[in-house]
């Protein structure tokens, strides 16, 4: 279970760093593109969530 959250908070915080290092460097986000980046990096940080949470209870 603790795998899982360890995912999800590495997950969030990379979201976040990569969002934030794109708009440091000048590159003009849109809102389409801030609402696109978000929606797809959730289902990407629920798949991740997911897949650790399932192999993490095998153990």
């Amino acid at each position: 279970m603790e795998n899982a959250l360890i995912a999800l908070v590495a997950m969030i915080i990379f979201t976040i760093v990569v969002y934030v290092g794109s708009w440091l460097n000048g590159t003009t986000l849109t809102r389409t593109f801030t609402k696109w980046y978000f929606i797809v990096m959730l289902i990407a940080t629920v798949i991740v969530t997911i897949v650790t949470l399932v192999l993490s209870s095998g153990e």
